[in-house]
């Protein structure tokens, strides 16, 4: 089994990277956050979990080993293949899907493509007590300035950092959302 790859990124395709390693390009399938975190040319490590199969060998890459095994656990759920749950990964973001597992909410995962209310249902059953929440400061599902900025077209693991990282005495939701925009990517 391939634990890590560490190389350097020829190429960002759609959804994956190419990641040469001695020689030898990998294709690595990635969630958005880690995606987009990384430009070609760049130097990475990768966290890898393979998916060997009669017709395929796929590669999922993680910088963070714990979203490693948030994925492997989401693996873990009946009607979750490896490609719904690196989209479930990939739409909620990290510490937004901890937080919606460990609180019992469905309500965050209803809203990504492929999953129903069912599989909604069943992802937090299944790894409710099985899943650390993560990060403290994290921003409530129902906070003005987090849902301004995913409108924005954020992620929900950028929006949540950026609203994480406001001073507690700033209250007036504009200046929140500028200071949130400011913060963004930093």
């Amino acid at each position: 089994m391939i634990a890590t790859l560490h190389g350097r990124i020829t190429e960002k395709l759609p959804d994956s990277l190419v990641l040469e390693v001695g020689g030898i390009g990998y294709e690595i399938f990635t969630t958005v956050d880690d995606w987009g975190a990384v430009r070609a040319g760049d130097e990475l490590r990768l966290h890898i979990y393979e998916q060997i199969r009669e017709d395929a060998h796929n590669l999922y890459g993680f910088r963070e080993l714990a979203s490693k095994q948030l994925y492997a656990q989401l693996l873990g759920v009946n009607g979750v293949g490896p490609k719904l749950a690196l989209q479930i990964l990939s739409a909620a973001g990290e510490t937004r899907l901890r937080q919606a597992i460990t609180s019992g909410d469905p309500a965050l995962l209803k809203g990504i493509s492929g999953v129903g209310p069912k599989t909604a249902q069943r992802v937090i059953l299944d790894l409710r007590g099985k899943v650390e929440e993560g990060t403290v400061g994290l921003a409530p599902v129902a906070d003005s300035t987090y849902q301004a900025l995913v409108a924005l077209g954020y992620t929900p693991a950028q929006a949540t950092e950026a609203v994480a990282k406001l001073p507690a005495d700033v209250t007036d939701e504009q200046e929140r959302v500028k200071l949130a925009l400011k913060g963004v990517g930093t």
